[in-house]
């Protein structure tokens, strides 16, 4: 990705899924892990969690310092269909998380998802 460029990254998971995550026809399994890794001079400006059928579990989604930092599951109802705006620390009240090194990642915290599928949407802009 080239500097002074906006990104969009969307992962797809869905329970007993064993794919790539790249779209919703190939789903990821709901297991922590990485959505989307951050290169240097990065700024994560929002996180949507979008539920697209009932998950039973809870989600978080954060990086490698906060792993709700971004999607508290208290801010996520996971049980109806929906987008919902995480309310991490990172994000609350308009707020943006600059990344000024690469080595970190934004992360899926969700090792309780027992059924459901749904898609982590992360958008940003390197500067």
């Amino acid at each position: 990705m080239f500097k002074n460029t906006e990104f969009v990254a969307i992962k797809h998971y869905a329970f007993g899924a064993t794919g790539s995550g790249n779209s919703s026809a190939d789903p990821a399994a709901p297991v922590d892990g990485d959505v989307v890794a951050i290169l240097a001079d990065c700024v994560i400006e929002n996180v949507d969690v979008i539920i697209k059928t009932a998950v039973t579990g809870s989600i978080d989604v954060g990086d490698d310092d906060d792993a709700d930092g971004f999607a508290a599951t208290a801010a996520i109802t996971e049980g109806t269909a929906g987008v919902y705006v995480g309310a991490g620390a990172y994000l609350t009240s308009g707020a943006k998380k600059l990344y000024q090194a690469a080595g970190k990642e934004v992360k899926l915290d969700a090792t309780t998802i027992t059924a459901g599928s749904f898609a982590v949407k992360v958008k940003g802009y390197r500067i």
